[in-house]
């Protein structure tokens, strides 16, 4: 478990990790950078629960691939840990416990903000117990092409009736909620992990999309190849 005395503002930024590439890092540095946060935690899921009806589930690398991949990208960044808090409970990486359970962790000492793509963050109402997700965190919600800020307030609106907009902000926050919504624009970084495993099957290089250590990784692992 990583440390929740040193770093009192802390992001944490999950996803399936498959593997893990250079927009992943570059989200974490843009939103460390911007808001001064202490740490970023990267929080890989052991079973991610909005894949589960997905036909490639079953082809998903295991938590123990995913997890030292994570941990060879990040390793000469002090501020960013790895977790492996998932792959220690064994039902289905619902954010809304994982959160519960790092905030029972730090006995509330922490200020946590969970980092989302807006794309993802548009679903939120099909996520598990997702009213309740503003009351024990902030909201990082990343801007992406295609998606206007319009569709957030949207969203907020409909499903987060107490939340106002600070429009030169662009947060929104309610009296009842210690949690914010805040919409962070950056530059896209036009990588996914799809597309890496993709080229990799093709035998196609990816040195330009992952850190160096996590390329030899999955050369060594053989990883995405139709033997692996």
């Amino acid at each position: 478990m990583p440390s929740l005395e040193e770093n009192k503002k802390i992001g944490l930024l999950g996803g399936t990790f498959d593997p893990v590439h250079n927009g992943h890092l570059a989200v974490a540095n843009h939103v460390q950078k911007v808001l001064g946060l202490g740490a970023i935690w990267f929080i890989p899921a052991a079973q991610p629960p909005h894949k589960a009806g997905h036909a490639d589930l079953q082809d998903i690398s295991s938590f123990a691939h995913r997890f030292a991949m994570l941990k060879r990208a990040v390793a000469h960044e002090k501020s960013f840990v790895v977790s492996d808090i998932e792959a220690k409970r064994t039902a289905p990486s619902f954010s809304i416990d994982t959160i519960k359970i790092l905030l029972r962790l730090s006995a509330e000492r922490v200020d946590f903000s969970f980092i989302i793509g807006i794309d993802a963050f548009l679903d939120i109402a099909t996520w598990k117990r997702y009213t309740e997700l503003p009351t024990l965190v902030n909201f990082i919600i990343i801007s992406r092409p295609g998606y206007s800020p319009e569709k957030v307030a949207r969203i907020i609106s409909r499903n987060y009736p107490d939340f106002t907009i600070d429009q030169s902000a662009e947060i929104w926050s309610s009296p009842h909620c210690k949690g914010t919504f805040s919409l962070l624009h950056m530059e896209p970084v036009p990588i996914s992990s799809t597309e890496i495993r993709e080229k990799v099957r093709k035998g196609e290089d990816v040195s330009e999309m992952v850190p160096s250590p996590v390329e030899t990784y999955i050369r060594e692992q053989k990883l995405y190849t139709s033997h692996s």
